[in-house]
């Protein structure tokens, strides 16, 4: 399982919590899951996992159908507080939500956090019935758009450490699996400032990503437009959406830099 710890390698941690966010962890990558399939998962006995899913459940934190554990509502509230709370978020909300209705798509603004893409908000335009991604979804780096785009903006030594512990594993034909190949693309993003997704997460979708940063060049996320590869195709794929989100983007660093200049030192 990938790590997601935070904060100094060296500290204590307890270990009680430790499992506890690891049986949360494989639920959340399963959806949902039975006491068996966490305690394979995480290496633990049903038993023990059994006392931390029902004391999960007593919190709200864990909701139970038919044998199997699936997150609960309680965790829309430590969510909501945090996205609400996050500067990106605030600043960006209502250019993603212009952005979706000017391209009629769905439009994501995405975090890297410890090898992982995470949704901090989305939008959908008109042409969108049903969103394909939700927020504080997390996705992969290397086949996504807005992945790419976080690693052609972070640091080389941090992306060669993230290179050294990514999994890239085919989602699709045309997921790249090749690091020498993914290398490549990085530095085509970094001379174009626009990342691409020409069905490499899902298969009938495509998606264009671009990667905000703030005025001493550190990332603090990406915009992304995805949609169906029938209606995102030719001089939309490659310019005119790229184009938009630029644009969009321009406008988010701005606020950017003057909500840092307007606070107080």
């Amino acid at each position: 399982m990938h790590d997601q710890r935070t904060g100094s390698e060296s500290g204590k941690t307890i270990k009680s919590i430790e499992t506890m966010l690891e049986i949360l962890e494989s639920i959340r990558r399963r959806e949902e899951a039975g006491v068996t399939e966490i305690a394979s998962d995480i290496g633990m006995s049903k038993s023990t996992v059994h006392h931390y899913v029902k004391t999960l459940e007593l919190y709200n934190c864990l909701e139970k159908t038919n044998g199997r554990y699936r997150f609960g509502l309680q965790f829309l509230t430590y969510g909501g507080q945090a996205r609400t709370g996050h500067r990106l978020y605030q600043l960006a909300k209502d250019d993603v939500d212009r952005l979706a209705a000017e391209t009629g798509e769905e439009v994501r603004l995405a975090v890297e956090q410890q090898g992982y893409g995470i949704t901090l908000y989305q939008s959908t335009g008109e042409h969108i019935d049903t969103a394909r991604s939700y927020v504080g979804r997390v996705e992969e780096l290397h086949c996504t758009a807005a992945g790419k785009a976080f690693l052609a903006a972070l640091p080389e030594n941090r992306v060669d450490t993230l290179l050294e512990d990514l999994d890239l594993k085919a989602f699709t034909p045309q997921t790249i699996t090749d690091r020498t190949e993914l290398e490549a693309e990085l530095e085509q993003i970094r001379s174009r400032d626009v990342a691409f997704d020409d069905e490499e997460r899902h298969e009938g979708v495509r998606c264009v990503a671009v990667s905000i940063t703030n005025r001493s060049g550190e990332l603090l996320g990406a915009i992304s437009v995805s949609g169906p590869t029938a209606r995102i195709s030719g001089e939309r794929f490659t310019t005119t959406i790229p184009n938009q989100l630029q644009n969009i983007v321009g406008v988010v660093e701005v606020n950017t830099t003057y909500s840092e200049w307007a606070e107080p030192q």
